[in-house]
């Protein structure tokens, strides 16, 4: 726990060191805010004294006026006190989701295999919703509460030593108290937040996969892991909130205990004639402001339950690591790629070879047809190239490097994976093509799109680059949207692209504006075509063909329409419809 604590503590200094000035003001505020409060209750002993004596008249209107004019000054530190606060958080918790979300953006394709949308968002979003409130009132609550019960016990301490020792006893008494319980019942709002993750992972889920839920008669099915879901959160969600009633009962018999303590005191020493009336007054008032403090830190340390849950899962999501390494080495910038497989054996969660022993050479400028029935490791294998896994035996060379000593920039600058689904941006055409690089010039994205052979689509767009795109592809057809990736490809000028079945979702007019681009891309580049459609690969300088994992056929794709024996001769005499399933 103290482990945990200390790491509590780096994380938010971590944040809040950049913003040393509002920090600064904040505190100050908040010190002028106690001060406001301390003051006053002194007035009111001042008056009462005074009117008690029969001093009626102008030293009385002064205090009263006194009164006021401090009220008034509180109430605007108070004012203070919040928007700073809230300034604070809101820059902090900012700070923390960019952090997290380039930190889950940078984990491998493993980590967002296991964790859906759904519940990132709920981690993302959810978490850091809760560490708003921590930053803006909840630390600013307990600090000010607990500054202004010092200062209470200080002033309490000179007016008479034993109220000051009494009331002190009882406000560490209450203290420790609270600490324990809320300790003790952390772990309920740990669970809590969890089973909340989960269950929004599984509402994600299901509410992307609903058409397929519905069509497929599945309604049922899921409604009953709904109930099973919500029988199942009922109990832990149930015991968190029953934490609460534990403090706010524990809270009551502490505040009885303190009223009962004040009142003794007071009217003993008020017996004995140690003290005034107006002194009594003001001990009754500090023990009454006592309770508001501790009843804050009572609810602060409530809510402390589920935002050091939220704390704890930021920091577990902060603490997740990569399995992907990545190396110092650059590529040469004069140079086309040229790729070797040497022995590679790969698995998907280390069950069953999805390649085995593949080994290939594809060399620089040259373009590579890859062939194979569904499952064959067609896909696995331009995966492994862009690095989303790495492999369990054997090695991958670009260039004669090893694939894992290259540093992450150059593989991302130097290969372009694109696929059959485009990923669109709710965003203007010019975002989605230059994917938010604002250093990229319009000129430079129109003189690609007509370089390209895309005029005709462009002009044919509302507002031009400035045309707004929806999620997903509801304002593109499957083949604009590969006519956006394309001009993303030429912008970007990567030495090797794969293409992963790109052009099989789209319509025959399309296809032939692709067909035409295709020749300014691959000039100069080294390329891997997969398809599953023939026709596809008669630009191909050289086939592989998978089958279970294994390279069952490779070499010049002249030479094996020239072997008749060649399995991919026969796949082209037979035609096969022209598709391999």
């Amino acid at each position: 726990m103290k482990v945990q604590r200390k790491n509590h503590i780096k994380f938010f200094l971590k944040y809040l060191k950049t913003q040393k000035l509002a920090v600064i003001v904040l505190i100050f505020v908040s010190l002028a805010n106690i001060g406001m409060q301390l003051i006053n209750p002194q007035i009111s002993r001042y008056f009462i004294d005074e009117a008690t004596k029969g001093n009626v008249g102008k030293n009385l209107t002064l205090a009263a006026l006194m009164f006021i004019v401090v009220a008034f000054i509180a109430q605007i530190f108070s004012i203070l006190v919040s928007y700073t606060g809230q300034k604070v958080a809101w820059k902090t918790t900012n700070d923390i989701r960019i952090d997290l979300v380039e930190h889950c953006i940078d984990l491998d394709i493993s980590f967002h295999k296991e964790h859906n949308s759904g519940e990132l968002i709920e981690r993302v979003d959810g978490d850091v919703s809760q560490l708003f409130d921590l930053f803006s009132s909840i630390i600013l609550s307990v600090v000010n509460n607990l500054l202004l019960l010092i200062g209470i016990l200080i002033v309490l301490f000179k007016e008479n030593i034993v109220i000051g020792a009494s009331l002190t006893v009882f406000a560490i008494f209450a203290i420790y108290i609270l600490w324990n319980v809320k300790s003790k019942t952390e772990v309920y709002w740990v669970r809590e937040s969890e089973v909340n993750a989960e269950f929004y992972r599984f509402l994600g889920e299901n509410i992307s996969n609903a058409e397929d839920i519905v069509s497929s008669g599945a309604r049922k099915y899921i409604m009953s892991k709904f109930y099973d879901m919500s029988r199942k959160m009922f109990p832990i969600i149930h015991n968190a909130d029953l934490t609460w009633a534990t403090l706010w009962s524990v809270t009551l018999s502490i505040f009885g205990i303190g009223t009962i303590t004040a009142f003794s005191v007071s009217l003993y020493l008020w017996r004995q004639g140690l003290i005034t009336v107006g002194t009594a007054y003001l001990i009754f008032n500090y023990t009454e402001t006592l309770r508001r403090p501790i009843e804050q830190i009572r609810v602060s340390l409530q809510q402390l339950q589920s935002a050091g849950a939220s704390v704890v899962r930021v920091n577990d999501l902060f603490n997740v690591e990569s399995n992907l390494k990545y190396g110092k080495e650059k590529l040469e910038e004069d140079k086309s790629l040229k790729i070797e497989f040497n022995d590679v054996t790969f698995q998907y969660e280390e069950v069953i070879d999805v390649l085995k022993d593949i080994s290939i050479k594809i060399d620089s400028g040259r373009v590579l047809g890859v062939l194979g029935h569904t499952g064959s490791g067609k896909t696995t294998l331009a995966r492994l190239i862009v690095r989303m896994y790495d492999i369990q035996n054997g090695e991958i060379l670009l260039n004669n490097k090893n694939i894992t000593s290259i540093m992450e920039e150059e593989l991302t600058k130097n290969i372009a994976y694109v696929t059959q689904d485009v990923q669109i941006f709710m965003a203007t055409i010019r975002d989605n093509i230059t994917m938010f690089k604002k250093d990229i010039k319009d000129e430079g994205i129109i003189e690609a799109i007509y370089d390209l052979g895309f005029k005709e689509w462009y002009e044919g767009l509302k507002d031009g680059l400035d045309t707004k795109l929806e999620m997903g592809s509801k304002s593109l057809s499957s083949g604009e949207a590969q006519l956006l990736a394309f001009v993303r490809l030429f912008l970007k000028n990567p030495k090797l692209i794969i293409f992963d079945e790109a052009t099989s979702r789209i319509d025959s007019l399309t296809e032939e504006l692709i067909e035409n681009a295709l020749d300014i891309l691959l000039k100069n580049r080294t390329c891997i075509i997969i398809a599953h459609k023939l026709s596809t690969l008669n630009r191909a300088d050289d086939i592989l063909l998978l089958g279970n994992g294994k390279v069952v056929e490779s070499g010049e794709r002249k030479g094996l329409l020239e072997n008749k024996n060649s399995k991919y001769y026969n796949l082209i005499q037979h035609g096969i419809g022209e598709v391999l399933v």
